[in-house]
């Protein structure tokens, strides 16, 4: 990539905050007349900062204030991350990310939490012509609810149950579901029901999840009733932590294997650590147990209020490639970063550090979905969790490699 720093740029022209909302869409992602990056980058993060799904949203916050610093260094360029709370809400989200674009001038977005908000405001960034980076995996992302100007960071949920769903067929022959009941859930009950069918394992059952519950002793009685071998949790959010404490509490750790989808550290921290240690499957887009930069594990650590877990990668890379991709664009033209993140291969050795591969990770084109590795972990045993400088409660037992994991571009799909 070209060494560009601030001095090679040329001040750039208009901003959002002039433009009328009558007159966003084209118009946005900073009003740059596309002659050069100026002194400052504005980058919107409109996500949950309140609720059930805050400590996530203050993570991904987080991961792209650290890149923001980083790449302020690297480049000698001024960044502002703006923040404002969604409160997991779509409509909050559209309305937060408009008032950062019009009013904050913001060339560019990422966060969301959630698939549904994720999906919500990447509807409204393309019809304005603002990058955003969102973080749900919900199928949908990269399927019937893609967009131009939106670029998935967190892997799918096809992508994620790739190194487990053998791995659970293995396990047990009999699964009995549990799945929230919105976008991200159902697109995983669908693609894990589809895999393990595959694999040569029986879906004995399954319940839709009301989702926020904590109340899980309904659905954990028809599991029970099944005669299933394993529990599937593809449950989000804080149901991670009541799904996995009543467990605890009728003592079924040891009856069943527990396989969870797209598990977050953050989710068990704070309460009985046996939460971690009965989980025998877990699907995670990243860990803090990868063989990562140790040095960026502390610097998140004392930035963050949380220890390190998957969003503070999410945050971070999202940040990073959306501002490098303005680099080579030489424009805070939204058109002209979105031309640039889309299809690009990743080259920057920051991020294998973090998400260490033998293969190229890249933006493909065809769904911009970023195409990484995925992993399986398991929990570990109380007495083996690592607790300081910072919590490491998981062991990764497999890595598949981004190519493998990810299916082909959806035909649902039509950028």
């Amino acid at each position: 990539m070209k060494d560009h720093n601030r001095r090679s740029f040329l001040k750039r022209a208009g901003a959002a905050s002039a433009v009328s909302i009558g007159g966003l869409a084209g118009c946005t992602g900073g009003g740059d007349d596309g002659d050069g990056v100026g002194d400052e980058i504005v980058i919107a993060c409109p996500t949950a900062l309140s609720g059930a799904f805050a400590p996530y949203g203050e993570a991904e916050r987080d991961g792209g204030r650290l890149a923001a610093q980083h790449l302020e260094e690297e480049f000698d360029v001024s960044i502002e991350v703006v923040t404002g709370d969604s409160a997991a809400n779509p409509d909050e989200a559209v309305s937060q990310i408009e008032g950062m674009v019009v009013d904050d001038g913001a060339h560019m977005a990422f966060g969301g939490v959630s698939s549904a908000v994720g999906m919500a405001m990447g509807s409204w960034a393309t019809e304005n012509q603002v990058p955003i980076c969102v973080h749900g995996g919900s199928d949908d992302i990269t399927g019937s609810q893609c967009a131009e100007y939106m670029f998935s960071t967190y892997m799918s949920n096809t992508m994620q149950l790739g190194p487990v769903a053998p791995a659970m067929a293995d396990l047990e022959d009999d699964w009995y579901i549990l799945y929230s009941d919105y976008t991200w859930g159902q697109t995983a009950f669908d693609a894990y029901s589809q895999a393990l069918e595959s694999e040569g394992a029986n879906v004995v059952g399954s319940q839709a999840v009301p989702f926020p519950t904590q109340e899980y002793n309904p659905y954990l009685n028809s599991a029970e009733e099944s005669d299933a071998g394993g529990i599937a949790l593809l449950v989000a959010g804080l149901d991670q932590r009541a799904s996995t404490s009543q467990i605890l509490s009728r003592e079924m750790q040891d009856d069943y294997s527990f396989m969870m989808h797209q598990t977050e550290d953050v989710s068990l921290w704070g309460i009985d650590p046996r939460a971690t240690a009965l989980l025998d499957i877990n699907s995670q887009g990243w860990s803090a147990g990868l063989d990562v930069s140790e040095d960026w594990l502390e610097e998140i650590a004392e930035l963050s209020d949380h220890d390190p877990f998957v969003r503070h990668y999410m945050g971070y890379v999202s940040v990073d490639q959306m501002v490098r991709a303005s680099m080579r664009a030489e424009s805070l033209e939204g058109e002209a970063i979105k031309d640039e993140l889309s299809g690009h291969e990743v080259d920057n050795d920051a991020i294998y550090d973090l998400q260490p591969t033998e293969e190229t990770i890249y933006w493909r084109e065809g769904d911009h979905q970023l195409v990484q590795p995925t992993h399986m972990t398991s929990g570990r045993a109380v007495s083996e969790h690592q607790n300081d400088p910072y919590n490491v409660w998981f062991d990764v037992e497999r890595t598949m490699e981004g190519e493998e994991a990810s299916p082909e571009p959806s035909g649902a799909c039509e950028l």
